[in-house]
């Protein structure tokens, strides 16, 4: 009797876990009872391709972008939020280099000593039409924005967003993605 339970029990182990998830994913249930991270971050439906020439360096690694863009005028609490950002990707260490920062603007910029930081305008053709993909009601005051390694913008944040949330965030997505991204 021994001999003919062992082979169930082994074909249980090994497909068991596969057709529960199989259940899982494609059973009736809604999913609504898995935990969200908090915080203020929002994914974008859709999401919007950034112009290839603003990403800087064309050639690989790719990077992922965290862009600061703004339509109203650029003072001192926009200089502000783009030091934030700095202070974010020097805080990711080692993967720091996986990370640009871009400023998206309409007006002239306040004095800002980053040669790091790229800097594109949302005056032109092709600025306006990447304003209106974000949302300008969202860009008159300010946001903050997280852009995968093919250019395509993905989370929004809003502009006064912690530090420390947004470094959490970035985290995750620079494990999840490896080190060729």
């Amino acid at each position: 009797m021994r001999h003919k339970t062992v082979p169930w029990l082994v074909a249980l182990v090994c497909v068991g876990p596969f057709a529960v998830a199989t259940l899982l994913y494609y059973g009736p249930w809604s999913l609504d009872w898995l935990p969200q991270l908090p915080g203020s971050r929002q994914l974008l439906a859709t999401p919007v391709p950034l112009p290839r020439a603003w990403l800087g360096d064309p050639g690989p690694p790719y990077r992922w972008s965290l862009i600061y863009a703004r339509m109203a005028a650029c003072e001192q609490q926009c200089a502000q939020h783009v030091d934030r950002l700095r202070q974010v990707q020097l805080a990711l260490n080692r993967d720091q280099d996986r990370v640009q920062r871009l400023l998206l603007h309409t007006t002239v910029l306040p004095q800002l000593v980053d040669p790091e930081l790229i800097s594109r305008p949302l005056d032109d053709t092709v600025g306006q039409g990447v304003a209106a993909a974000l949302g300008p009601e969202s860009l008159a005051t300010g946001r903050v924005f997280v852009a995968d390694p093919q250019g395509s913008v993905i989370l929004s944040y809003p502009a006064d967003i912690e530090q420390k949330e947004l470094l959490r965030d970035l985290k995750r997505l620079l494990s999840a993605s490896g080190k060729g991204s």
